[in-house]
């Protein structure tokens, strides 16, 4: 991991060869294989070490107000990290276009995001909710990284009360009867 990463500090995600990493790490071509399919697997496998998570600490019978703000926090306290980290998510996000096994592996987890979110969801909220958990996931994703690129623009707007009321917003419509549900 350690040389495909200075590999694409150094050169970016397109000069990356089994080859090159292999000399790096003072390995064999086939001692990588043996631990990924290909390329692709690789390169998911040490952008996975500069992944963040927002994961809020929540405690049992908390207030919707309560939820929003420890996702707030979570999201905020990962955000300086993500600062530093833009130019190589973004130059991922690129290459992933060329390559299709990146792209696959990139879909496959941000679904297996999307589902321990939604387990999340479903193991403080269920009985709540007034939508699919598997939407409400869906949403707290968006707005995530959402946030996230636009604190990277705009950082000086960006802040824990206007990422709060949003996540509270969101909670409050999740939450909350529709108005074709109500007669109105």
């Amino acid at each position: 991991m350690e040389a495909t990463l200075g590999i694409i500090d150094e050169k970016g995600f397109a000069a990356v060869t089994l080859s090159e990493v292999a000399r790096r790490a003072g390995v064999t071509k086939g001692a990588i294989y043996s631990n990924f399919r290909g390329k692709g697997e690789l390169l998911w496998e040490a952008a996975g070490r500069k992944l963040r998570y927002v994961i809020p600490k929540t405690k049992p019978n908390y207030s919707l107000r309560d939820h929003a703000r420890a996702a707030a926090l979570a999201l905020m306290a990962g955000l300086p990290q993500s600062r530093r980290d833009a130019a190589f998510f973004s130059e991922l996000e690129v290459y992933a276009r060329t390559d299709p096994e990146l792209r696959a592996l990139r879909s496959e987890s941000q679904k297996a995001l999307i589902d321990a979110i939604t387990e999340g969801v479903r193991t403080e909220l269920d009985n709540r909710l007034t939508m699919p958990a598997r939407n409400l996931g869906l949403a707290f994703q968006a707005l995530i990284r959402g946030f996230s690129a636009q604190w990277s623009q705009t950082p000086d707007e960006i802040n824990e009360d206007v990422v709060a009321a949003a996540f509270e917003a969101l909670l409050v419509g999740a939450t909350s009867p529709r108005l074709s549900d109500s007669g109105g």
